[in-house]
């Protein structure tokens, strides 16, 4: 039998990747930070009551049916650190660092003897380190663009904005520096899309290190379902930030001037961006956050869905509407599986006129819509948790393979 340690300082895909290992008899220990226990200790018990509303809200997502929780370490400090006032104090990127290093340093107090060890970026290098010392093979999973593509992308829009760019953006810091030495160590490296493995080897990184594993979505949770108004919704789910465009999508619909349009932005906003926002104000309707359970009745109830990202991983969201029977607009940087004409549109970064043009199409074209709309549910149904599980066996079955050679 083989044993496998996970780590992971967050949410993303992690628990389809526990759940993965642990159906194959693999998954030794899981360490990640808040997780909605069913049995919680007196200790977590007495930790939850710390916890600030802003997850609170989200318990439901931190918590995936099926895992054993006795092979789960859930370690509470640092989210509860990175959620305190002292971001206001030290900044949100200085606190997200300072978690990812404190969990790091926390993992690497454990018991780290693996056949395998695999980690997410960012919160992993001691840890893996030392299970590298012990024997194992490591993987460093990176859900995004390589760090040095992020910060071109984002330095040269920050600039265009003519907003203040960022201090993380223009130094190593310690967070770059943590990062750059994970991808350097680590064995393999998972990503979600060709265009993420390209760009890792464009930096340096061996092609056969590169495992390319597509996510997936939970069909149970999302499906089609009837749409209970004749509003032409259009919806972004994610972070209202610089590196999601939105501030294209707002451009493009405010440029339309289309009757009976909604557009319905789902996520917290970040600082800096809101006075970007606030020139559009009117123009849309704000969600703050939503538990993921709750977001299929926004899908069924949209046109489409659109995610014009500068840059970006594979995001779920995308799965999730397409799931719903939405047609897709997205960059061509957002890691959408989104066939071009087929299930949608994959347009140009930062283009308000091929945005303009897609929306208006899907628009005055409600039979296309809703074409594209069966198609997207149909396409994306190979795309579940269930066959990413496999996906992520038969990687780890090549990587066991390869060390006996």
């Amino acid at each position: 039998m083989k044993h496998v340690i996970l780590s992971h300082a967050g949410r993303h895909h992690a628990y389809e990747t526990a759940f993965a290992l642990q159906s194959a008899g693999w998954l030794k220990r899981f360490y990640t930070l808040f997780y909605d226990e069913t049995h919680p200790s007196l200790k977590h018990r007495v930790l939850r009551s710390l916890i600030p509303e802003s997850l609170t809200r989200k318990r439901s997502n931190r918590f995936r049916d099926g895992l054993d929780e006795t092979k789960i370490t859930s370690l509470y400090l640092p989210e509860l650190l990175e959620r305190s006032p002292l971001k206001y104090v030290f900044g949100s990127h200085n606190m997200m660092s300072l978690r990812g290093e404190l969990f790091d340093r926390m993992v690497v107090m454990q018991d780290l003897e693996c056949d395998i060890f695999h980690g997410f970026e960012g919160s992993v290098l001691y840890s893996l380190r030392k299970a590298k010392k012990q024997g194992a093979i490591t993987i460093l999973d990176y859900p995004i663009f390589h760090y040095a593509t992020i910060r071109e992308v984002l330095v040269d829009e920050y600039k265009s904005l003519k907003l203040e760019i960022p201090k993380f953006l223009l130094k190593n810091d310690m967070n770059i520096a943590r990062k750059e030495q994970e991808i350097s160590e680590a064995d393999y490296i998972f990503v979600p899309t060709e265009k993420i493995a390209n760009d890792f080897v464009r930096y340096g990184k061996a092609r056969e290190k590169i495992k390319c594993i597509t996510y997936g979505y939970n069909p149970n949770r999302f499906f089609v379902g009837e749409k209970r108004d004749n509003v032409f919704r259009i919806l972004f789910v994610g972070i209202i930030g610089v590196r999601k465009g939105v501030h294209y999508l707002l451009e493009a619909v405010k440029q339309l001037n289309l009757k009976n349009v909604e557009l319905l932005l789902i996520s917290p906003i970040d600082n800096e961006f809101k006075p970007i926002l606030r020139r559009y104000e009117g123009l849309f309707k704000h969600i703050h956050s939503l538990p993921n359970e709750s977001l299929v009745r926004v899908y069924q109830n949209s046109s489409i869905l659109v995610l014009p990202s500068l840059i970006e991983g594979s995001s779920l969201v995308i799965y999730e509407a397409m799931a719903c029977g939405l047609p897709i607009i997205a960059s061509e940087n957002a890691g959408a599986i989104t066939r071009n004409g087929i299930d949608g549109f994959v347009v140009p970064v930062r283009d308000i006129e091929a945005l303009k043009e897609k929306i208006l199409l899907l628009y005055e074209n409600e039979e296309l819509r809703r074409k594209m709309g069966e198609s997207a549910a149909e396409y994306v149904k190979q795309f579940t948790w269930e066959n990413y599980h496999k996906n992520i066996q038969c990687a780890y079955q090549e990587i066991f393979r390869n060390s006996c050679t």
